[in-house]
C-alpha cells in the first residue's frame, strides 16, 4: 500500500513544487520540513513566506504564482504513461546511503524495481571514448561484482558506463542506470531491448522532472546521486577533465570509497585514473580488490558513513564569502538557490562570487552555477 506521501494526490503537490521555477531540492526539503507539506506550501501566503528570512523575493514570487498548469498535466501525463514511479525524500523506502548525503534529491522519478536502490551498490564509471582496454576492464568489474551480489550503477553514458551496465545484466545481476536529463528524454539513445531489461532487471533513475533536456549543468548533479547511492566508485579511464572525476570528487565529499583501475602511461584516457591513484585512491583489478576495499566480507550492510574526506586550511575570507562558501559544494549550484540558500540578494550573491572567483576560491560555470575550486 503506497504511503500517504506516495500517493498520486500527494505526488502532484511535491511535482508542482518540484517544477516552479527558482525552487531546488534544498529550497524544497527547507520549505516542506518548515510547513508540513508541499501543498501547504504551495497554498501559503506571502507574508509567511516572507517570515522564513531566507527566501528570496524570486522564488517567493514563483511560489506564490504556482507553476504552468499545463506543464504539470505534462508531467503527470508522462509519468502515467511511462508507468514510472516517484519518490520523495520523505517516501520510507528513500535509498539509505543517498539520504545520508548533504544535499539528497528532494524527489527521484524512476523506471523499473524502486526497491533495487536500497541495495549494496558499487559504481562504476569512466570515459565515453573508451578504449577496448577499457571496455573489457570495466565489463570484467561490473560482471565480478554483479556475481557477488553488487548492484552494480553508472550513469548510462555510451563507453565505461554502458558496458558496466551491460555486463552486469549478462551476469544475471542487478543495474541501476542514473540520467542527467527527465526519464521521458531517450538520452543517451540505446537500443530498446537493452533499455527493457534494463527497467526489469534494476532501474532507471533521474533527479530531474519529465521533459528537463540534458544540459551540461545537470551531469555533476547527476554524478553526485551516482556516488551517494554507493558504498564507493570506481573509476575505470577518465582523462583529466572528465566528469568521472566529479564523480570522485563527490564521492570524496559524501564520505565513500573511491577506487581506480590503472591504465597504460601513454593513454590519455587514463590520467585522470592515475592522478587519482597518485592522490590516495585504491587501486583495483578486478572485482576481489573492490570487495576488499569495501571491506563488504567483514560488514555485509552498510551502516552509517564516516567522512572520509580532507581538507586543506580552509581559505581567509570575509563572513559574507564564509557564508557562500559554506553553502557551495562539489558539484555546481545556481546563483539563485545560493541566494534562497543565504537569504542575500541575487545582485549582492553575484557580487560576492565575482570577488571569490578572482581570489581562485570558487569556479563560474556556464548557465549562472558555480561551485568551490
Amino acid at each position: 500500500m503506497l504511503k500517504k506521501q506516495d500517493q498520486p494526490g500527494a505526488i502532484a503537490a511535491w511535482i508542482a513544487l518540484h517544477i516552479t521555477p527558482g525552487v531546488g531540492s534544498v529550497t524544497i526539503k527547507r520549505l516542506v520540513d518548515r510547513f508540513g507539506s508541499p501543498e501547504a506550501v504551495l497554498n501559503m501566503d506571502s507574508a509567511l513566506l516572507k517570515d522564513t528570512g531566507w527566501l528570496s523575493p524570486r522564488a517567493r514570487n514563483a511560489i506564490l504564482s504556482g507553476p504552468d498548469p499545463r506543464d504539470l498535466e505534462r508531467s503527470m501525463d508522462t509519468i502515467k504513461r511511462l508507468d514510472a514511479w516517484v519518490m520523495t525524500y520523505r517516501s520510507e523506502d528513500y535509498p539509505p546511503l543517498l539520504r545520508q548525503i548533504p544535499d539528497p534529491p528532494a524527489l527521484l522519478y524512476g523506471l523499473g524495481d524502486r526497491a533495487r536502490l536500497t541495495e549494496r551498490s558499487i559504481a562504476i564509471v569512466g570515459s565515453r571514448k573508451a578504449t577496448p582496454y577499457g571496455i573489457k576492464a570495466a565489463r570484467g568489474l561490473a560482471s565480478g561484482l554483479a556475481e557477488m551480489g553488487m548492484t552494480v550503477v553508472s550513469g548510462l553514458a555510451p563507453g565505461i558506463d554502458t558496458a558496466a551496465h551491460e555486463a552486469a545484466l549478462e551476469a544475471g545481476g542487478v543495474t541501476i542506470a542514473v540520467k542527467g536529463c527527465g526519464i521521458d528524454i531517450p538520452y543517451p539513445r540505446h537500443n530498446e531491448a537493452f533499455l527493457e531489461r534494463l527497467r526489469q532487471e534494476g532501474a532507471i533513475i533521474t533527479e530531474f522532472p519529465p521533459g528537463v533536456t540534458p544540459e551540461p549543468k545537470n551531469f555533476p548533479m547527476r554524478n553526485r546521486v551516482i556516488s551517494g547511492l554507493c558504498l564507493g566508485v570506481v573509476i575505470v579511464e577518465a582523462g583529466l577533465k572528465s566528469g568521472s572525476l566529479i564523480t570522485a570528487s563527490c564521492a570524496l565529499e559524501q564520505g565513500r570509497e573511491v577506487m581506480a583501475v590503472p591504465g597504460s602511461i601513454y593513454s590519455n584516457t587514463s590520467l585522470g585514473s592515475h592522478w587519482l591513484i597518485k592522490q590516495g585512491a585504491r587501486l583495483v583489478e578486478n572485482a576481489s580488490d573492490v570487495m576488499d576495499g569495501l571491506g563488504v566480507f567483514k560488514d555485509l550492510m552498510p551502516g552509517p558513513i564516516e567522512s572520509k574526506r580532507t581538507e586543506g586550511p580552509a581559505p581567509s575570507l570575509e563572513s559574507e564569502e564564509r557564508l557562500l562558501y559554506e553553502r557551495l559544494c562539489a558539484y555546481p549550484i545556481h546563483v539563485d538557490e545560493i541566494a534562497n540558500l543565504t537569504g542575500l540578494p541575487i545582485s549582492k550573491v553575484s557580487a560576492i562570487l565575482l570577488q571569490m572567483e578572482l581570489k581562485d576560491i570558487v569556479q563560474a560555470l556556464p548557465g549562472q552555477m558555480y561551485q568551490r575550486k
